[in-house]
């Protein structure tokens, strides 16, 4: 199967979506013997370096085409001409699948679209909320011959009228660790720096967490906080005793299955895929944008002896069902699927 992805954010940005695609990419190469090539941007760094060389991986089966010119991640004109761009470029070639990332390459598929009746499918994770135009357009008015997401909100609002698949995300399985935890309770925040993290509610809570327990720790890490690589990442997983996310709107993010997998047990919100997994077994529950129900749950994760059988509970259940190879198997069957 012979694939073509666009996709305007990838290496060196990180996130839970690049980490995806990047598993998808190799393990659709490696496992499922698909030949895939990857249009993105050519990009201008935040630490000074410009990424705009084309690369052929994995003996020629995967290709990344970057195109230009380099200009900042943000950049919206740039990210627009990319949207152009890309579809133009993607014409030229020959795949049995085009694929395509949220949210403007949703736009470059249906530029191929007006040329070509080649069968498309749509990524659609992490999704923001309802509130924005251009997202509210691309989920409820598009459609595609096939449409992926890891949101089961999303999913239960749509499903009846477009194809759509559910797919969660997977993870790295942890292997033994000797590591010890930080000698004070830490909590541990993963994300962007961004108001739909909810890091606002999360500092007003941890607030008042530090006037009665003083030695309590709360670690920010990621863009906007502290940036870390991903051997760093892992220390701060292992050395934590419970992860919080705080989420206003989230779909499935990647962070959940990365505490689950270091045995971290998690304090969430109701929102999109959460409830699912976070169960009172693995952690806590919360609602959206609630400081006294945010600032409870910390409370009894610091007193609650049994942390870390809440911890072992999430593992249990990332180790039998969602691993990358059980994930990218089942993005596999969906999009083969469009060529049956």
């Amino acid at each position: 199967m012979k694939i073509v992805i666009l996709a305007d954010a990838w290496q060196p940005l990180t996130g839970g979506g690049q980490k995806l695609f990047l598993e998808l990419v190799e393990r659709l190469v490696k496992d499922h013997h698909c030949q895939i090539q990857v249009i993105t941007r050519a990009l201008k760094h935040t630490d000074g370096k410009t990424y705009q060389n084309n690369q052929s991986l994995l003996k020629g089966k995967l290709e990344i085409i970057r195109l230009g010119p380099a200009a900042k991640w943000p950049n919206l004109l740039a990210r627009i001409w990319f949207t152009i761009q890309s579809a133009f470029y993607a014409l030229k070639l020959r795949p049995d699948i085009y694929l395509a990332s949220t949210f403007l390459p949703a736009f470059s598929l249906k530029i191929i679209k007006l040329f070509k009746p080649t069968p498309q499918a749509l990524v659609m994770i992490g999704l923001s909320g309802q509130d924005f135009f251009l997202e509210r357009f691309i989920t409820q008015t598009l459609k595609f011959n096939l449409t992926i997401t890891d949101d089961i909100d999303y999913f239960k609002k749509v499903k009846s009228t477009r194809n759509i698949k559910l797919i969660f995300n997977g993870v790295d399985i942890l292997k033994k660790s000797t590591t010890k935890k930080w000698p004070d309770f830490t909590f541990l925040f993963v994300g962007r720096n961004e108001p739909r993290k909810g890091v606002k509610i999360l500092k007003q809570a941890f607030k008042q967490i530090k006037t009665q327990h003083p030695q309590t720790k709360l670690h920010l890490i990621g863009p906007g906080f502290k940036l870390v690589n991903q051997s760093k990442l892992h220390q701060e997983f292992l050395k934590a005793h419970c992860l919080v996310l705080p989420s206003l709107r989230e779909g499935h993010p990647l962070v959940l299955f990365e505490a689950f997998s270091h045995k971290l047990p998690v304090i969430a919100t109701k929102v999109g895929s959460l409830p699912k997994f976070v169960t009172k077994d693995k952690g806590y529950l919360i609602e959206v944008n609630n400081l006294t129900d945010l600032a409870k749950a910390m409370k009894q994760a610091i007193n609650n002896k049994s942390l870390k059988t809440m911890g072992e509970s999430g593992y249990k259940l990332v180790v039998n069902d969602f691993t990358w190879k059980k994930t990218v198997k089942n993005y596999y069957l969906a999009l083969s699927s469009l060529l049956q």
